[in-house]
């Protein structure tokens, strides 16, 4: 019986919540905390039903003092981190002092950076083993589960990994050139930086969006995706050893990506700061501010979103190859969560990890990604919370 906070009242935080209001067993009590407090009391709202005792907090993590003095009020077994990803760093070190565990569903990125800082993280390790406490770091979907599939596969379908795709799949419609996959600025990023993957053993870059690749994606459809830089690019070589080549890919409509092709032909997609009547800040982070974020086009959003792994390797000697992957629909999740289909298929494993924290099936002092979960149990518990895993013959794909 555990008390947690969550940070961040968006629409992640929305599922999530919901989520650990499913398990009375495990959570006794939650406090929800962000910048803005009405976000949070809405919220607390839809969930009174529960049976679970929650409660309410303003938050800003750039207040060190108050959120400290917050925190240590309320007490939490596990603080679970839904706010941007700049401010990871300043949340591991809170739980540092609190004395709480940590989780959370991306990896570190200094604001307005395309520079990943997930080795930031990790080396926290230390001080989260010497204080008895446990971090998780990236225990989203993409990172997050995808991590576990490929683990999945490692250990359960294959001897030897040899090559291993992520394709994140949105088919969504909303009527605007906004349908991102996350947050502007981490799309931006993904869009405008060399890709990057690797290639037995090396790490090899090309220019933005000269390598696609076609294929149907089981349930969502036909989609066309760009090979890109992306986050789980910088786990997935230690997940997946010896290798031959590890790649990402992301579906964007074109009309996104004229967007995106447009705003850094006029230098809006820099993360080199400016100044601007004596502020200084970066184009990238001023675009994060102003243009719309995913959860505020939720609700008229319909069509489907799916993630896979195309894992290709050998089994008993022989050549397989296997497609794991789980998909949602925009307009089921809105309606059952008030949720699109990403931040449902985000906000779920968040909430599987965290009872997996607190219940005891994972006891480990020190910082990990999302694979040191036993991924067998780990997907048992995201299937009963509605999010399944399917493996199916790999599609065939075309290369362009």
């Amino acid at each position: 019986m555990s008390k947690v906070l969550i940070i961040g009242s968006g629409k992640v935080a929305n599922v999530t919540v919901r989520q650990c209001c499913a398990h009375p067993d495990i959570f006794t009590e939650i406090c929800l905390a962000g910048r803005t407090k009405t976000k949070c009391d809405a919220l607390k709202k839809e969930v009174v039903e529960s049976g679970i005792k929650v409660i309410t907090a303003a938050f800003d993590a750039t207040n060190a003092e108050k959120t400290l003095l917050t925190v240590k009020i309320f007490r939490p077994d596990l603080i679970i981190n839904l706010a941007p990803p700049h401010l990871n760093l300043k949340i591991m070190e809170l739980c540092l002092h609190a004395r709480a565990s940590y989780l959370d569903t991306s990896y570190y990125y200094p604001k307005g950076s395309a520079k990943c800082g997930l080795s930031e993280q990790l080396k926290l390790g230390d001080k989260f083993e010497k204080a008895g406490l446990t971090a998780i770091i990236g225990c989203g979907f993409n990172p997050g589960v995808t991590g576990i599939f490929v683990e999945y596969a490692r250990q359960k379908l294959m001897d030897r990994i040899r090559t291993v795709d992520v394709i994140d799949a949105n088919a969504g419609n909303n009527g605007h050139p906004y349908l991102m996959n996350s947050q502007i600025g981490k799309n931006v990023r993904e869009l405008s930086c060399p890709a990057r993957f690797m290639e037995n053993g090396k790490w090899v870059t090309e220019e933005p969006l000269s390598r696609s690749i076609s294929l149907t994606f089981p349930e969502v459809g036909k989609i066309r995706a760009f090979m890109m830089d992306h986050e789980v690019m910088e786990r997935l070589p230690a997940i997946a050893a010896d290798s031959e080549r590890l790649r990402y890919f992301s579906s964007y409509k074109k009309p996104f990506l004229d967007l995106v092709q447009t705003l850094g032909s006029v230098g809006m997609t820099s993360s080199e700061p400016i100044t601007v009547s004596g502020l200084s800040i970066s184009p990238l982070a001023f675009l994060e501010e102003v243009l719309p974020r995913p959860e505020d086009l939720a609700a008229n959003t319909t069509g489907k979103t799916g993630v896979g792994c195309l894992i290709s390797g050998e089994e008993d000697g022989k050549s397989v190859a296997h497609m794991i992957y789980s998909a949602a629909d925009h307009a089921k999740c809105y309606e059952q969560m008030k949720s699109s289909a990403n931040d449902f298929m985000a906000g779920i494993p968040a909430a599987i990890g965290a009872t997996m924290i607190l219940d005891g099936t994972f006891r480990a002092p020190g910082a990990f990604t999302v694979e040191a979960f036993d991924p067998v149990e780990f997907l048992r518990r995201t299937e009963e919370a509605g999010l399944s895993m399917k493996t199916v013959k790999a599609p065939r794909i075309s290369e362009g």
